[in-house]
């Protein structure tokens, strides 16, 4: 299959990347334009609770998929665990709203919510057989196309209703008719064959029994770290409104997605090289490894340090035209949240080459600690000092991560060097071995 060129993915996955970053932003500020910040609150809040749970049931497959160098699983297997993963958490979803006492329209919001980043994730196993052969431009366009129809669907919902349960509903359906009308198209029109729904039905499950759970074992751990990443953002989230009611939660949530953008160029790069680390991983190539994880990781820290003085020489301003006024007095903050997403940034890079590498298991506790660190700090901090310090939790925590994922990255491109070091050195001897009579 021809290889496309990274220049090429990277500039196709940024600007749809940010294309996405954009129009969810663009959500949020017609919640804050057509309602009030507290239908902006009850959004978020749904936004919060349902993200720990929706990427604990994507496990980050995509990742997974797409560094598959060897193919050691079909399409089908990744859909079909996709499949029971999203119901399951659709209905875990409703479960916890409803346990934690919210009302009935704020739980509708939430299983809304649910149900629209099941079709997202559904998504995603299309994107990581197309990420896969480097065919990032069909990502892009879907995404550019979920993300236009989505802020015009849920525009019009607003304008329509001011409602945060039809503002979800309209996302729902957005994700839902790209997923069916585009991204099937285009898998077919890539692989050819049968239709991707029709691999899944007509698989014999009762012999792929196995190899299902084969990459369940596998994947499973990515699901924790996926569900311990966004718990990480959404803890401090969760304590605000509790300490601080709906409103101050929309405020932080509004000013905290702009940190959204930086993670979409960090995401882009990360995308269109995430196959080569893999290729270079598989192949033992320790030189080639390093030098791209080096590369990606100076690069999501630059990204960091434009936007932290974006924010401080820009802030006031930018948030004045897009939210209005009563955001724009919450500087401080605004400077807080892009200084803690620098370091998430660099983490980032640092994660990618981790799951290149196959470093699946340990990335589990250093996140473990990092989430305890910001629950910790946001347990001390929100009471007393309110947005800010649930700013501070999250920059802290970040910093911890960010020293253990710098030493099991160091770790990991050791042991590879070394394997590379006795593959040279014992090669020509196991030839010669094979070639004795």
């Amino acid at each position: 299959m021809t290889r496309r060129s990274l220049g090429g993915n990277f500039a196709w996955t940024l600007s749809s990347g940010l294309v996405y970053a954009l129009a969810q932003w663009g959500v949020l500020v017609a919640c804050a334009r057509l309602g009030t910040m507290e239908l902006l609150g009850e959004f978020a809040l749904g936004l919060a609770l349902t993200a720990p749970v929706m990427l604990l049931a994507r496990m980050n497959l995509r990742t997974l998929q797409a560094t598959d160098a060897r193919s050691a699983y079909g399409f089908e297997h990744y859909l079909g665990l996709m499949v029971l993963n999203v119901l399951g958490g659709v209905l875990l979803c409703c479960a916890l709203g409803w346990l934690a006492g919210y009302p009935a329209r704020t739980g509708l919001v939430i299983a809304l919510l649910a149900l629209a980043k099941g079709f997202e994730a559904l998504s995603e196993v299309f994107y990581g057989a197309l990420q896969k052969a480097e065919r990032m431009g069909l990502i892009a366009r879907s995404i550019i196309a979920k993300s236009v129809l989505s802020v015009v669907l849920v525009v019009l919902a607003l304008l329509l209703t001011r409602s945060a349960a039809a503002a979800a509903a309209a996302l729902g359906l957005s994700w839902a008719l790209v997923l069916l009308l585009f991204d099937a198209h285009a898998y077919r029109r890539v692989f050819g064959g049968n239709s991707p729904w029709g691999r899944l039905w007509h698989t014999p499950w009762r012999d792929q029994g196995t190899r299902l759970k084969s990459l369940l074992g596998l994947a499973y751990a990515l699901g924790i770290t996926a569900l311990l990443g966004s718990l990480r953002p959404n803890v401090p989230r969760y304590l605000l409104e509790a300490h601080a009611g709906e409103a101050e939660l929309g405020m932080f949530a509004a000013l905290a997605y702009f940190t959204a953008l930086g993670g979409r160029v960090v995401h882009a790069l990360g995308q269109a090289m995430s196959p080569r680390l893999g290729r270079y991983h598989a192949a033992g190539d320790a030189a080639r490894y390093g030098r791209a994880l080096a590369g990606f990781t100076g690069g999501a820290a630059l990204v960091g340090v434009c936007a932290i003085a974006g924010a401080a020489l820009l802030g006031r301003p930018v948030l004045a035209f897009f939210y209005g006024a009563a955001y724009a007095r919450n500087l401080e903050l605004f400077v807080w949240l892009m200084g803690a997403a620098a370091l998430e940034y660099v983490c980032v890079s640092l994660q990618f080459g981790l799951t290149a590498a196959r470093e699946l298991k340990a990335q589990a506790p250093l996140l473990v600690l990092s989430v305890l660190v910001v629950a910790l700090g946001s347990a001390w901090w929100v009471p007393s000092v309110g947005t800010v310090g649930a700013a501070w939790a999250l920059a802290l925590g970040w910093f911890v991560e960010l020293g253990g994922g710098a030493w099991l990255s160091v770790r990991a491109w050791r042991r590879l060097a070394r394997q590379e070091e006795n593959t040279k050195a014992h090669g020509p001897r196991v030839q010669a071995a094979d070639a004795a009579p």
